[in-house]
């Protein structure tokens, strides 16, 4: 597979997350649908992760799912709208460094959140 050339001149390859392998995956292969231990083979990671993260995309609406079988959703644009996002983070991490660097700043992170949703998340739920 190709490496962005500051990549290779830094002689690094990030390592890319197991929903970026998942999407990956699903995407080269959306003619059909796959079982979680399926989908952890080809991507060579543990099949309790990829369960956990697919229930995360399937949130997000990035992934379908149907009895023992999952897919990619039918919305390439949302796909394409993550994939974009995950590229800026990665961009950011790189430049800047990460957002949460240890366990305490985590929590406080955590913390912070709010008891109730952004007024955005309940706006069409009248």
């Amino acid at each position: 597979m190709p490496v962005d050339i500051e990549e290779f001149e830094d002689g690094e390859e990030a390592e890319r997350t197991t929903s970026e392998l998942i999407i990956e995956f699903l995407l080269e292969n959306r003619d059909a649908a796959f079982t979680r231990g399926e989908i952890a083979n080809a991507i060579d990671r543990n099949p309790n992760t990829v369960g956990s993260n697919l229930s995360r995309l399937k949130d997000r609406g990035l992934v379908r799912h149907r009895k023992q079988h999952w897919a990619l959703t039918h919305d390439l644009g949302r796909v394409a709208e993550a994939i974009r996002f995950s590229d800026v983070l990665s961009t950011l991490t790189l430049e800047h460094g990460p957002l949460v660097t240890d366990e305490e700043e985590a929590q406080t992170w955590a913390d912070a959140q709010p008891d109730q949703p952004h007024p955005s998340e309940t706006d069409n739920e009248e």
